[in-house]
């Protein structure tokens, strides 16, 4: 027995030998580094928001990159592209029409982006909220509300319009009779999802002009007619593979995103001025893609044969890990198929004085522990077992597959335009695709990893805290919120939910997508008990749920 362990030491030596022999200069790293983040992060591509030119460039730009190292599109080809709703535009055929004047077309009145789809009319008395089937609402309680920059009105509307529909109204008209600093405005990327009823808004001229002369009514009653027309946002996003194929059993993926935020259009900036600026996201994440093209490259030359490798470059992770999610279903990846997911996200500002490297997903297989080392003299690391997280290891995990996510902190220029390439630490980056390498090269000598559940932890770029313990799937605008997975030990995974439910109900609150679903979750404290009513593969289920305190 014991010459049998010596035996397969030195076998194991000899394996790990060829790989560890393929040395890089880290001055070329660097020098490449330079080039790709350069061009990736710079005002050209204008943000490589997900759907523009911009992304369509930087999709050219690391496709050129793997035809020029010999590498191969999967199955033929680089450009995996995907569609999906984000927001909502106005259709053509919207009236608006009170006593036979249609406001819509005199730019007086507009559909709120939560309107349903519908034709209501009904003759109404002005300032009677509560009244047959098309109810007016003043948007405004009073003139301070009216000139309040904190006032959410879209929120406001949303949960007024809630409630009137609960109380039977089958058309809702919101009107503002106070010449509001801050007056309402269609918001084609609204969070809320779509009610089931007609929802407009008259502005203040339309609404003296039309309605009331002044702050009092002096119309007696007045025929209004709503006919909406509303459609969702389509975007469509590119997936970039590139592939090794060793005709191998299993397959590696590694990925990182390419997409960033443009000029902040869709709300996730945190830049104060939000003057429209280009967020170039040079660590957020063109360090991540720059790294993954030439690790492509390092791998194929090191000629690491036990694993087939695709390099993925995910868009859309901003708008909801879309990118990732779509690329996971369309190829029906999952760990029959795919061995180990390895995600760099934000890799390009390893601190000079700490040398901080957060490495996430440790605890999504023992194997992690035979091959990361844990005292890489480059780096202090900070390990987080957990396989969730907001980048786009998440939608590798949730479908049984090992994942390890490597990142090196946020910072004060984090979704903000200054994220720039002259702020990038090369020589630390080029040290973490070193480690990063070293892992994979060590994993190629390896069987294919046992993948472990682990519980969530708050390890990412943002902190994302559910209190339910899902995963939404953010694409999913049919009804109701769709679970991606779900945590173990958390009040889903006890309650017996599991991934692809769609959750349509929890107490007495009704769930028709994310936002209420959130605002659900809020009127529960820990300990409440309640139901959550389901869809599972079309089929309504009701089952007990207990919010249990939150791991601290």
């Amino acid at each position: 027995m014991q010459l049998r362990g010596w035996l397969l030491s030195i076998t194991a030596i000899l394996l790990f030998q060829p790989v560890f022999a393929q040395k890089v200069s880290e001055k070329k790293v660097i020098r490449q580094l330079k080039k790709d983040i350069g061009y990736l992060a710079s005002d050209k591509l204008e943000g490589r928001r997900t759907g523009s030119e911009g992304e369509r460039l930087a999709a050219e730009y690391i496709v050129n990159y793997y035809v020029a190292e010999g590498i191969s599109g999967y199955n033929g080809k680089y450009i995996y592209p995907f569609t999906f709703t984000h927001g909502r535009t106005q259709g053509q055929n919207t009236r608006i029409t009170v006593n036979g004047t249609d406001l819509k077309k005199a730019k007086l009145a507009f559909p709120l982006s939560f309107s349903g789809n519908a034709k209501v009319q009904d003759e109404v008395i002005p300032g009677v909220m509560e009244q047959g089937k098309l109810w007016m609402i003043p948007m405004f309680d009073d003139e301070e509300q009216a000139k309040d920059p904190h006032f959410n009105w879209e929120k406001s509307a949303f949960e007024r319009a809630e409630k009137a529909i609960k109380a039977g109204a089958t058309g809702i008209v919101f009107y503002d009779q106070y010449n509001a600093k801050y007056p309402a405005e269609f918001n084609k990327r609204t969070e809320y999802e779509a009610l089931s009823v007609p929802i407009v808004y008259i502005t203040y001229d339309g609404y003296t002009k039309y309605i009331g002369s002044d702050k009092t009514n002096t119309t007696p009653t007045v025929i209004v007619e709503l006919d909406t027309d509303l459609k969702d946002k389509k975007l469509t996003g590119n997936n970039i593979l590139a592939y090794i194929n060793n005709n191998a059993k299993y397959t590696v993926v590694l990925g990182a995103h390419y997409d960033h935020l443009g000029h902040g259009e869709d709300g996730n900036s945190l830049y104060a001025a939000k003057d429209g600026s280009i967020h170039n996201g040079a660590d957020d994440n063109a360090s991540g893609t720059a790294a993954l093209m030439q690790l492509a490259a390092r791998i194929d030359n090191a000629g690491l044969k036990n694993y087939n490798y695709i390099f993925m470059h995910f868009s859309a992770e901003e708008l909801g890990l879309i990118g990732s999610k779509k690329i996971v279903e369309e190829l029906g990846l999952d760990s029959s198929k795919v061995a180990y997911m390895i995600n760099m996200d934000m890799v390009g500002r390893l601190n000079d004085s700490t040398h901080a490297l957060t490495v996430g997903g440790i605890g999504t297989s023992p194997a992690w522990g035979k091959v990361v080392n844990k005292n890489d003299e480059r780096f202090k690391i900070a390990f987080d077992s957990s396989g969730v997280g907001p980048s786009d290891h998440s939608s590798f995990y949730y479908k049984g597959i090992p994942v390890l996510f490597f990142f090196t902190g946020t910072h004060r220029d984090y979704h903000k335009p200054s994220d720039d390439a002259d702020k990038i630490n090369y020589q630390g980056q080029a040290q973490i695709m070193d480690y990063v390498y070293t892992i994979t090269a060590r994993m190629d000598a390896l069987p294919k990893p046992v993948y472990t559940e682990t519980k969530q932890t708050t390890v990412g770029k943002v902190r994302f805290k559910v209190t339910l313990g899902v995963m939404p799937d953010y694409s999913f605008n049919e009804g109701g919120l769709r679970i991606d997975g779900v945590t173990d030990g958390r009040p889903a995974a006890k309650a017996g939910l599991k991934g692809g439910d769609i959750i349509i109900q929890m107490g007495e609150h009704e769930i028709r997508g994310i936002q209420t679903y959130m605002e659900a979750l809020g009127a529960f404290a820990e300990g409440d008990k309640t139901t959550i009513t389901i869809l599972r593969e079309g089929k309504k289920m009701t089952m007990p749920l207990e919010f249990t305190p939150k791991e601290k």
